[in-house]
């Protein structure tokens, strides 16, 4: 059976601060397939990679870039440090404002169609469904993924066929064999989050799921070693 693509939650971050540079650095050492990183955008437009809303009691939406703590790094510099990794990137957004939304979407979109590599290397995704529509509006080719807790996933699955949407990333709590044959049979792929116990990637990756989100993702690379 194949392996399902191990994503690294914010970089090696057993090792390394959360969404660094090193932490980005250090999961490649451990053998990751991709990252999984947190983008939000600064008062002055700039997209950096921080999960939490706040960084040292600066709200970042709030701040200019040249006021966040030096250890948070911009987009660009944060895809470098992947450099050859598939790469997670989840949108942050807790503006109720629709025009900021927007304008996130489309620079978004529109710096990573900037970038050398192909599109096919990214995928973005959010608990804000409206931002992923928007991306995939702005640029279809783009992978994006629909993220979601301990919900009804009939409803997420009819909104990403519906708007084209290339996979469903739910807590891996609500995954069993009937989401995934759902989901497969629809064409999208299914990416859990986040698996934290090596018994439960054993019984996704025998579902079939095709990526899985993790904190250990050196422990879980090694129980899956069977998996071609």
């Amino acid at each position: 059976m194949t392996r399902p693509q191990i994503y690294a939650h914010r970089g090696a971050s057993q090792q390394q601060r959360e969404n660094s540079v090193e932490a980005f650095l250090a999961a490649a050492e451990l053998g990751a397939d991709g990252i999984e990183l947190d983008v939000r955008r600064t008062l002055n437009g700039q997209l950096v990679v921080h999960h939490d809303s706040h960084a040292e009691d600066l709200l970042i939406e709030g701040s200019h870039r040249r006021d966040l703590p030096g250890y948070i790094p911009d987009l660009g510099t944060a895809l470098d440090a992947c450099n050859g990794l598939r790469v997670n990137i989840e949108i942050k957004f807790d503006s109720p404002d629709v025009n900021e939304l927007s304008n996130l979407a489309s620079e978004l979109e529109r710096y990573l169609r900037s970038r050398a590599e192909p599109i096919s290397r990214w995928i973005v995704s959010s608990f804000n469904h409206a931002i992923v529509d928007q991306i995939r509006e702005l640029s279809p080719g783009l992978p994006t993924g629909l993220l979601f807790g301990r919900r009804s996933w009939l409803d997420v699955m009819r909104h990403a066929v519906v708007n084209g949407h290339s996979a469903i990333h739910p807590h891996e709590s609500i995954i069993d064999d009937h989401l995934v044959r759902t989901a497969h049979a629809a064409g999208i792929d299914v990416n859990a989050w986040t698996v934290n116990d090596v018994e439960r990637a054993l019984e996704l990756a025998a579902l079939g799921i095709d990526g899985l989100i993790t904190d250990i993702p050196d422990e879980v690379l090694g129980v899956l070693s069977d998996f071609q």
